[in-house]
């Protein structure tokens, strides 16, 4: 465990909460980088979960831009896409990324006795290679499985604010 600047890696599904405006978990999730940031923590997250969270952002504002007017026009796609775009340089810009590599795909092959899914795999070696303290998802079939401590979102809020002796 880093004593001095602990390592927290944050699962995909905390990204896109984060982001999100409109997914459940996002109010956790913007307290939980303040508090992360506040603490000194250096967060982490695996380098396909930039990719992922571009992805389904992208995706999902384009498809309630539809959904509100209808059609789906070019200007819409092209705010989804900027929007996009700021979270990712956000997040890459309070957050270090965790390289996903060979090492880590071995490792996520080696994983599928434990695990079945090989992205969540990916993820489980990102935690572990990365060496992190503390791993947040809020796919509770993860916490199990972590090289660390595993907390759900609002566990990690809860953790962070209790009082240490």
């Amino acid at each position: 465990m880093s004593t001095d600047c602990p390592v927290a890696l944050l699962d995909t599904n905390i990204w896109l909460d984060y982001y999100d405006h409109d997914r459940l978990g996002h109010t956790n999730a913007l307290q939980l980088v303040n508090e992360l940031e506040k603490g000194g923590f250096t967060i982490v997250y695996a380098s396909t979960s930039a990719k992922d969270m571009f992805y389904v952002l992208g995706s999902t504002l384009k498809k309630k831009a539809q959904e509100q007017s209808g059609q789906l026009t070019q200007r819409q796609a092209e705010a989804a896409a900027s929007a996009a775009w700021g979270c990712l340089r956000n997040m890459t810009a309070i957050a270090v990324a965790s390289p996903i590599g060979e090492p880590q795909i071995w490792l996520a092959e080696h994983m599928h006795d434990l695990h079945d899914d090989f992205e969540d795999n990916l993820i489980l070696a990102a935690v572990e290679t990365s060496k992190a303290d503390y791993f947040v998802t809020n796919d509770t079939m993860l916490l199990g499985k972590s090289a660390c401590p595993a907390f759900t979102c609002a566990d990690m809020v809860a953790f962070l604010q209790t009082p240490r002796a």
